[in-house]
């Protein structure tokens, strides 16, 4: 077991971002250190607990029985499964804003989307086989929402059938809530999620090239830039496939 994280501290360039969307601009992105994943939840936890204290307050005290109760959900609202679907699926803020229920194939087990980074581009599908820890949030999340057929994942309160996605803005009190709840550094932005996931599938062997797959990354070159420094051995490895290639005498 190592006794200490090699990814502590560890820094990724951005070049561009989006602020209401938790895609901040920044001089880096990190990896989340020791202590800082179990703070994550702890936020999470305790942002729910506030949730729904206020919820039970509205509905005795100030008489607003006509709201739900949330005392019997896993979720409050889109707050939990935004944040753990970056977490457990390296997922950009801006893809899960335009997420639909339609993108969901195989019981949740896969989404099929363009991008929207590179939906400008062109309209290139591609498809994201999800981690059983994601397919249990966003199966939940499902059940919890009525398992609707289409419509946006997250979409707007003020539109209950989902035909309009969440606000861009709306992530972004909720996560210095979950932060300072949590206990975590306030300079952390939610875009660290993504590089957490990505940066833990190298550190554990996984190859780049289906890290590149599950990023969504454009090409194995962007991946390498970003990724390949947190296993020193990649480039050896990729080395030690010429050894073959050599004749078993020199003339």
């Amino acid at each position: 077991m190592l006794e200490r994280n090699p990814l502590q501290r560890a820094r990724l360039k951005r070049q561009r971002a989006d602020i209401d969307s938790g895609e901040v601009e920044a001089d880096s992105r990190r990896v989340l250190e020791e202590g800082e994943v179990d703070a994550l939840f702890r936020g999470l936890q305790l942002y729910s607990e506030e949730k729904k204290r206020q919820r039970r307050h509205s509905r005795t005290k100030a008489a607003k029985q006509y709201l739900p109760d949330l005392d019997g959900r896993v979720y409050v609202d889109h707050v939990a499964p935004f944040v753990l679907s970056i977490y457990y699926g390296g997922f950009r803020p801006g893809d899960l804003f335009s997420l639909q229920w339609q993108h969901f194939s195989d019981g949740f087990k896969h989404i099929t989307k363009v991008l929207s980074k590179t939906a400008h581009h062109g309209r290139q599908v591609q498809r994201f086989p999800l981690s059983v820890p994601l397919i249990q949030v966003v199966e939940t999340w499902w059940e919890e929402q009525g398992c609707p057929s289409k419509g946006y994942v997250f979409s707007s309160p003020r539109f209950p059938l989902g035909e309009r996605m969440l606000a861009r803005s709306a992530m972004r009190k909720p996560w210095v809530k979950i932060k300072k709840l949590g206990g975590l550094p306030s300079e952390l932005d939610l875009y660290s999620l993504r590089h957490n996931f990505a940066s833990q599938l190298v550190m554990a062997g996984v190859d780049l090239t289906a890290v590149k797959n599950l990023m969504g990354h454009s090409s194995i070159e962007t991946t390498i830039r970003h990724y390949a420094h947190l296993r020193e051995d990649y480039l050896q490895e990729a080395l030690r496939a010429l050894e073959g290639m050599a004749p078993e005498s020199e003339p």
